[in-house]
């Protein structure tokens, strides 16, 4: 059995600066989101061309690069990587594909926080009184992670991955056992990606800590490579801005 893919192209017609020129500008306020997040959490204030300045450099040093590779991995699976809405959703799943990804966003936010307090006994007393900012901060979080981080952790990593497994296994497209392997593989590439956010606000990490951030972000790393490629990119982000909006806004907001 094989992953189901879109139709087929020539390898010739694998890049879109167009699609590229999109990504790129949806990255840039992505990442302005997250570095206005931090620096309300922080306390700082900076002018917002400084802001703009930080934003292209995180979009042209990470999100590039990884933004070409999964279109270039994409093409040489066969993808379609010249249209954006078959990038961003598969053929006549818009409707179900928004539903589905909002129903497992909540499911993954809901995930975390109770598996937070299923953990809390086990973890040092930094974790426990981590306090989590407020609304606009949390808005600011969720757009700016679940943007940036679906285009470098599942079009980027996961479809470079799959790549590399087709090469080296000589398969055309992916299998299931393949898709699978590399999806295990880039949603724990994501968790590690998350450390050092908690070491910076603990001043070290624990094994308790290291554990409990590798075990929530690698399972819902796992959900949000299944909604990207049976589903379509934008399904990954709905549900990791649903998933992060459930984590810093509506559970501290309406269940504290």
């Amino acid at each position: 059995m094989r992953v189901d893919v879109d139709s087929k192209i020539p390898y010739d017609t694998w890049f879109s600066f167009k699609v590229l020129g999109i990504l790129l500008l949806a990255s840039v306020f992505a990442s302005m989101g997250t570095i206005l997040y931090g620096l309300i959490i922080a306390h700082q204030v900076v002018s917002l061309a400084e802001v703009l300045l930080f934003a292209g450099l995180l979009t042209a040093i990470v999100t590039a690069p990884l933004a070409v590779l999964g279109l270039w991995s994409r093409s040489r699976q066969g993808l379609e990587v010249s249209s954006l809405a078959k990038l961003l959703i598969k053929d006549g799943l818009l409707i179900n594909s928004l539903l589905l990804a909002v129903a497992f966003g909540c499911f993954c936010g809901i995930f975390v926080v109770f598996s937070d307090k299923a953990f809390y006994s086990f973890l040092p007393t930094e974790y426990r009184d981590i306090e989590l900012p407020g609304s606009l901060p949390g808005f600011l979080a969720a757009f700016g992670a679940g943007i940036n981080e679906e285009i470098w952790f599942r079009l980027g990593m996961l479809t470079g991955l799959m790549t590399f497994g087709c090469w080296l296994l000589k398969q055309y497209q992916a299998s299931t056992a393949l898709f699978w392997s590399t999806n295990v593989i880039s949603a724990l590439l994501f968790g590690v990606a998350h450390l050092p956010q908690f070491a910076f606000m603990m001043s070290g990490l624990s094994l308790a800590v290291i554990g409990a951030v590798l075990l929530q972000n690698g399972i819902v790393g796992l959900i949000f490579g299944w909604l990207y490629w049976h589903r379509g990119l934008l399904a990954a982000m709905l549900a990791h801005i649903t998933a992060d909006l459930a984590i810093h806004l509506i559970v501290p907001t309406f269940f504290a």
